[in-house]
């Protein structure tokens, strides 16, 4: 039987969408839900404080400022069982996570080594390698260093502990070196063309770390692009990105989880978003993706043949690897406009 409390926070959270294990929302998702407060994630903070019960239980006013009570709603849902129905899984078969069956559960979200930091690194070839000085004890004191080169030890940022890094990295930069590239040739800029609200008329390309660039945009573009897509690197050990191989699986994800969690603010409601990648990173990307962008905001995911079997690529290989993919998910789906398209009756030969 549920308690009065109970009841106030599965109605406070009746409207959001992603604390729920079941279509009806008539059981919450334990997990997720302490995930998110635990993150102080505003909607849910937002939703605990517009009820008058929860906001007496779970915050305390200090100095005139509301603190939430975290120890207190964890412990309020632990000692509350939201899920104790035991006898539903009667004369079932399945997958289940030591409580309930995968199916009925939510709240699976894919976990990797540094997935709470964030990854001070490049992209570039020039990036991934650093210099040092390597002591010699065998030669003479004016040659008693040499220089060396070796791959860039990667640093990653936690996000509770290494706050003034991660601003640094976040802050919005100053773009330099413009240049206009027209029919004549390259031009000097003086001023960048602007609309009346005040965002760039122009096309611009910039050279640098995209995650930086992509901060350094949020503050003007939030919420105003339609449509954007990502070419990573493909984390095959043959296309350039440099990083620290001991974690190299779980440094690419990291690496693709800052970018997309900000390019998804930069999306506006009606916005889309593809990714490109192929089968080596392409099922925990789907994974990954859905837990930014939500499971429902899935559009769909695009073969695309980029080559036919053939060659020596065949006689080394049973299989062959001829498709790359496009994850493509909407900011929100209930927003998303589909514009008709006119399908030519020709064959298209994809070779």
């Amino acid at each position: 039987m549920k308690t009065d409390i109970q009841t106030e926070l599965t109605q406070a959270l009746r409207s959001h969408e992603k604390v729920w294990e079941n279509e009806e929302k008539t059981i919450l998702a334990k997990n997720i839900l302490l995930d998110l407060v635990e993150k102080t994630d505003p909607t849910i903070i937002g939703l605990l404080l517009g009820n008058d019960e929860l906001k007496r239980h779970f915050f305390v006013e200090v100095n005139g400022v509301l603190v939430f009570k975290l120890q207190d709603f964890r412990f309020f849902l632990d000692k509350h069982s939201l899920n104790n129905s035991y006898t539903k899984y009667a004369n079932r078969i399945g997958l289940t996570d030591g409580n309930r069956f995968l199916k009925d559960s939510s709240d699976i979200v894919l976990d990797f080594p540094f997935k709470d930091c964030v990854l001070n690194g490049g992209q570039s070839t020039e990036e991934g390698e650093e210099i040092y000085f390597k002591r010699n004890n065998d030669q003479s004191d004016s040659q008693l260093y040499k220089k060396e080169k070796r791959k860039r030890q990667e640093i990653f940022f936690n996000q509770t502990l290494a706050f003034d890094e991660i601003d640094r990295l976040f802050d919005a930069k100053a773009f330099s070196k413009f240049s206009r590239h027209t029919a004549d040739g390259k031009q000097p800029v003086g001023e960048i063309k602007r609309h009346f609200d005040g965002t760039p008329a122009e096309n611009l390309i910039i050279k640098g770390n995209n995650l930086i660039a992509l901060h350094s945009l949020a503050k003007q573009f939030k919420g105003k692009v339609k449509l954007i897509y990502i070419d990573p690197p493909y984390n095959t050990g043959n296309d350039g990105f440099k990083y620290n191989d001991k974690f190299n699986h779980s440094t690419w994800l990291t690496f693709m989880k800052n970018r997309l969690e900000v390019a998804r603010e930069l999306l506006s409601d009606d916005g889309v978003i593809f990714v490109q990648c192929d089968d080596n990173e392409q099922a925990y990307l789907k994974v990954l993706m859905d837990e930014i962008f939500g499971r429902e905001n899935f559009i769909c995911c695009i073969t695309c043949k980029v080559k036919s079997a053939g060659g020596l690529t065949t006689d080394t290989e049973m299989f062959f690897d001829c498709a790359e993919y496009f994850i493509v998910y909407s900011k929100s789906i209930d927003s998303l406009q589909y514009n008709s398209i006119k399908i030519q009756t020709e064959v298209i030969n994809a070779s």
